[in-house]
C-alpha cells in the first residue's frame, strides 16, 4: 500500500513542479485576450485619424486626449459651446491628417502593434515607425472605450 502511495507522487511529481508555469502562462493568456480588442481599436482609430476621417471623433476622449505633449482636453473643457468644441474637433482632425500626410507617414509604415502595459484603467498600444514608437493610451470612461492619448516616442 505505501508503495502505491509512493509511485502515484512519483508519477505526479513532474505535474506539480510545473503549477506555477501553467497558472503564469493562463495569466498571460487572460491577459492578451482581454487586451488584444485594444489594440485592434487602437489601430483603426489612429489610421482613421490619420486618413482625416471625421467619424473617429467618436472614438476619442476629448474631455482628456492628449497628442504629443499638449494637453487638448484642458482645451476642450474651457470651451463652452457645443459649436466650439465641434469646431476644436474638427480643426483636430483636420491638422492632424493633414499634418501626417506633409511629412511623408502612411498608416502602412507602423508595423509591430503590441500592447505594452494593461491594468483595470487603461492599456497602452505601441507600434513600430522609421520615425520612432508610436504610443496610443486606450481607456474606459463611463463605461466607454475610448483613445485617451497618442504620442511619439523617438
Amino acid at each position: 500500500m505505501k508503495r502505491t502511495h509512493l509511485f502515484g507522487l512519483l508519477l505526479l511529481s513532474p505535474f506539480l513542479t510545473h503549477c506555477k508555469e501553467t497558472k503564469l502562462k493562463v495569466a498571460e493568456i487572460k491577459q492578451n485576450v482581454a487586451t488584444i480588442g485594444d489594440v485592434g481599436f487602437a489601430r483603426h482609430t489612429f489610421e482613421s485619424l490619420a486618413r482625416g476621417d471625421s467619424a473617429v471623433a467618436d472614438k476619442i476622449d476629448w474631455a482628456v486626449f492628449t497628442s504629443m505633449g499638449v494637453d487638448f482636453g484642458a482645451s476642450y473643457g474651457a470651451l463652452v459651446s457645443g459649436v466650439e468644441k465641434q469646431k476644436m474637433i474638427t480643426g483636430f482632425i483636420t491638422q492632424f491628417a493633414t499634418s501626417f500626410r506633409e511629412t511623408g507617414g502612411t498608416v502602412e509604415g507602423f508595423s509591430n502593434w503590441r500592447v505594452v502595459s494593461h491594468d483595470s484603467q487603461k492599456t497602452e498600444v505601441a507600434a513600430d515607425s522609421q520615425n520612432g514608437v508610436l504610443t496610443v493610451i486606450v481607456s474606459v470612461r463611463d463605461g466607454v472605450e475610448r483613445v485617451s492619448s497618442i504620442n511619439v516616442i523617438k
